[in-house]
């Protein structure tokens, strides 16, 4: 049976101690269209690079599937800075058998590889497949999972949220919150340069959405007050969205 290395971010990597690795591991490497690729060099400049390994097979589509209509998401919400790889596992399929593969998927558009550079030992135990994504100028992994793609939108947010300072202006807005630890209640102040509906969501670091409150006010800035008391002590994300954008935080209850 295939263990799963759950990794929404480095964190979660850190806090239950599955893997020692909490940084990716550059490559450079080309393309199935011949173009060269350095990921240290596109995190750095601000953008989340998503790869799937995988043995092209019928039963190993779901999860990638999943990450590339993930990625796609947010074209329009961040032109340009998500990045989805297919990686051919063991680089021992030809481009162009990869390339038939993934058209009879709908990737063909995707950007694939087939080059023993892209190494998913890298990351832990191999997997059928494997998905990782990765951001930030630190070259943090913050999602990294073997058969499973639950919760990768959340890790692409977060990487987002942390990817240097462009993204902050995109969003149009700023949030902070405290106390952390929290108790009984997390407080968040927020400003807009657009007024606009929010919606705060707290999950837990499995992906599970654990509270989902409205704010129907129209405003540029306000507070709002979540109640966390019923929620365990440990760490939570806080996702807040916009008709702009979204912003992760993390945060912790101790109660």
């Amino acid at each position: 049976m295939k263990k799963q290395i759950l990794a929404f971010s480095l964190f979660l990597l850190s806090s239950l101690g599955l893997v020692s690795q909490t940084n990716a591991t550059d490559f450079t490497a080309n393309d199935c269209d011949g173009v060269t690729h350095n990921l240290f060099s596109e995190l750095n400049n601000e953008q989340v690079v998503v790869i799937a390994w995988v043995m092209p097979c019928a039963t190993c589509i779901q999860d990638p599937l999943n990450a590339y209509v993930a990625v796609e998401s947010y074209a329009l919400s961040h032109p340009g800075r998500v990045k989805f790889y297919l990686v051919d596992d063991y680089a021992d399929t030809p481009c162009q058998s990869l390339e038939t593969w993934a058209n009879n998927y709908g990737m063909g558009s995707c950007t694939m590889f087939s080059d023993a550079a892209v190494d998913m030992g890298d990351y832990g135990q191999p997997g059928m497949p494997k998905i990782v994504v990765l951001g930030s100028s630190d070259h943090k992994i913050y999602f990294n999972q073997n058969s499973s793609s639950q919760g990768i939108d959340l890790a692409i947010d977060l990487a987002l949220s942390e990817s240097s300072t462009s993204i902050k202006s995109n969003l149009n807005f700023t949030i902070s919150t405290f106390p952390n630890p929290a108790t009984n209640s997390l407080n968040i102040n927020y400003n807009l340069v657009q007024k606009s509906k929010l919606t705060f969501e707290i999950f837990n670091l499995l992906g599970a959405n654990v509270i989902t409150h409205k704010n129907d006010f129209n405003q540029l800035s306000g507070a709002y007050k979540l109640n966390v008391s019923n929620l365990k002590n440990g760490t939570y994300l806080l996702k807040v969205s916009t008709e702009n954008g979204q912003r992760v935080i993390k945060f912790s209850v101790s109660n």
